[in-house]
């Protein structure tokens, strides 16, 4: 990397690991640190996340705009003292903020998405992530026991434990009937994971969500995100970008749409809890703060979800084959 000028840098950006930047002689780069709960002495975690990396760059060698780490001969996780790290190249192109998303942006995302669905990329080195619908017991516990420490939204928890019961019942049986069809992809294509440059070009980033994935959920997980179901849900950009994915020569699968659904829901609930295990949490307040946060978000997007299925479910049919 050349000699560094001066020390490096604590900069903004990754929602679970810290990120510097780096001056050196020869340029300036991005240091990904891994947290340090993700064990770098297991090879299985060190695999995995090297093997995203090796995704990000495979596909870019098929024209998608992936920033993917240095490497040499497809290592790009380095470990040094028992620490992960990555080393990406500098970049000035920022993420656009929700609230400045225009319509072009969303076109240019669903072009993508269509554009890796179609590249049928091979990366022996990445996993199948094993999938671990939460069990009806489980539920039941953690909702007791955000009662007894009081975490809020506690009361709305317990009054929708029902629906919450009747979405983890259907998550396993939709991830199964998921499996038919599958391919390798991003996994988290949301606006904070997309940079834009000066030209309005897009850049892909964080790809430790990369996985095999039906494409039909990954798109209707997106379009639901990117229509704002954890805020101020709008269904013009859910539309737009169905008909965008299916223009770039996407494949929308009709009676895949349902299991979509319920996955999306599955998986939702599956945060939910884990966040909500994270609020009762007694030591660590920044976590709790965290936790209570993200219950806030998925709460909203359920119950949005709930208000708008049979509309969204239409509008997906009409751009299904």
């Amino acid at each position: 990397l050349g000699a560094p000028r001066g020390k490096p840098s604590r900069v903004a950006g990754g929602f679970h690991h810290c990120m510097w930047r780096l001056d050196t002689q020869r340029g300036c780069f991005a240091v990904k640190q891994i947290a340090d709960d993700m064990d770098m002495g297991n090879p299985a975690i060190v695999t995995q996340i090297n093997a995203t990396e090796v995704t990000a760059y495979e596909f870019s060698e098929h024209g998608i705009p992936a920033l993917f780490s240095l490497h040499s001969d497809r290592q790009h996780l380095q470990l040094l003292d028992g620490s992960g790290y990555l080393v990406y190249p500098w970049t000035n192109a920022t993420a656009c903020h929700k609230n400045g998303i225009k319509e072009h942006h969303a076109v240019i995302v669903a072009s993508t998405l269509a554009h890796m669905h179609r590249s049928n990329i091979n990366v022996p080195e990445l996993r199948d992530v094993p999938a671990f619908p939460v069990t009806p017991e489980r539920v039941k516990d953690l909702v007791q026991l955000a009662r007894q420490r009081n975490v809020r939204y506690s009361d709305i928890l317990e009054d929708r434990l029902d629906d919450l019961l009747r979405i983890v019942e259907l998550h396993a049986p939709a991830l199964q009937r998921l499996e038919s069809q599958q391919v390798i992809s991003h996994g988290d294509l949301d606006h904070k994971n997309i940079l834009w440059d000066d030209a309005e070009e897009p850049l892909l980033i964080d790809w430790e969500s990369a996985r095999r994935l039906n494409p039909t959920y990954e798109l209707l997980l997106e379009a639901l995100d990117w229509g704002g179901i954890t805020a101020n849900f709008e269904a013009r950009p859910f539309t737009t970008i169905l008909r965008a994915y299916v223009d770039a020569g996407g494949l929308i699968v009709e009676e895949m749409i349902p299991a979509a659904s319920d996955a999306i829901q599955g998986a939702w609930v599956s945060w939910l809890l884990y966040n909500v295990g994270r609020a009762v949490g007694l030591k660590d307040t920044r976590q709790r703060a965290i936790g209570s946060n993200q219950v806030d978000l998925v709460l909203s997007a359920l119950l949005r979800m709930e208000k708008q299925a049979d509309r969204l479910t239409d509008i997906a049919l009409r751009y299904a084959s």
